[in-house]
């Protein structure tokens, strides 16, 4: 339906999956207030920074507001919504948690570990993927969709939207063309399909009357699949020839093949045909306009590239 997305909206797509709220930053930030305290190189003294918020917590001199506390929680449950701090256990639970990541925190950056290689190097790019978020934020910020694009879209590709047509038909295969030309006259003068089929059809369907249930397309011929597709439930087919003999079907009932309505909900989804298109057009802007972007970078930038050592 949509234009295959390539490496680079993959990628989009995945970066906003963390946009609003601050999820990313809310998700991963180690400290747990608004304020920290800090250590005068001259004195070694702690010089507390202003609290900005309701204190609900102090871990050390370091402190946790109320309202931080309430951002990562929505944070949290934005990015996992099978997880619930919705009652007071729950939240002390959570808190306490976070006091115990701080108190890790803390006794890491005593021991210097922040110093370490693998640390600084981890954080640097932690620091480079939330700035290269935050560009494309700023970069796809007020792209929209317009109703005149979506429309459009609908009406040329409408039939992608259909939902898979289900057949249930009846066959008589006999192994000459007179013989299927003899039984077609006696259906069209009103004759009995399966009972036809019970006397007349050489497959093994025929004692069955010819059922065939709900066909597989899969299991089927081209022809028979391209005959069957053009019967609406009650017709007979004129004869073709398929691997066995000459074949006569009828479609005794027809599900699904409908196209929907731009209002209609999607199987299995709370979204309609028209959110899920403004959706995917939506994505195909952001990935064009960070395209743009980094086709501009590159042609500005001076890359030198030594590709024997990728061997």
């Amino acid at each position: 339906m949509l234009r295959k997305p390539g490496v680079l909206l993959l990628v989009l797509v995945m970066v906003l999956a963390f946009v609003g709220c601050d999820q990313l930053k809310g998700a991963f930030q180690t400290s747990l207030g608004s304020t920290k305290t800090a250590a005068t190189a001259e004195t070694g003294q702690q010089t507390a920074q202003p609290v900005y918020g309701t204190v609900l917590a102090k871990v050390n001199g370091d402190t946790i507001t109320l309202e931080s506390f309430d951002e990562k929680v929505k944070n949290l449950q934005a990015l996992s919504p099978e997880i619930k701090i919705n009652t007071p256990e729950a939240k002390k639970s959570y808190l306490n948690d976070l006091i115990t990541q701080e108190l890790i925190y803390q006794d890491a950056k005593s021991r210097g570990i922040e110093k370490q290689k693998d640390v600084k190097d981890a954080v640097e790019e932690f620091r480079k993927g939330v700035m290269a978020r935050q560009l494309i934020m700023d970069e796809t910020k007020g792209i929209t969709v317009e109703p005149s694009e979506i429309e459009a879209f609908y009406n040329q590709y409408k039939q992608a939207f259909a939902s898979a047509r289900q057949v249930h038909a009846r066959e008589i295969v006999v192994s000459s063309e007179q013989a299927a030309k003899d039984i077609l006259i006696q259906l069209l003068q009103g004759g009995d399909f399966a009972a036809i089929a019970k006397e007349r059809s050489i497959d093994a369907s025929a004692s069955k009357g010819g059922d065939l249930g709900t066909v597989n397309s899969a299991e089927q011929f081209d022809k028979f699949n391209e005959v069957t597709a053009t019967l609406d439930a009650g017709q007979v087919s004129p004869i073709f020839k398929g691997p066995k003999g000459y074949y006569i079907v009828k479609v005794e009932e027809v599900k699904g093949g409908q196209i929907p309505q731009l209002t209609d909900t999607l199987p299995d989804s709370n979204m309609t045909v028209y959110d899920q298109i403004k959706n995917g057009l939506l994505q195909q802007k952001q990935a064009q306009r960070i395209q743009d972007l980094t086709d501009r970078l590159r042609r500005e930038a001076k890359i030198e590239i030594k590709e024997e050592l990728l061997r």
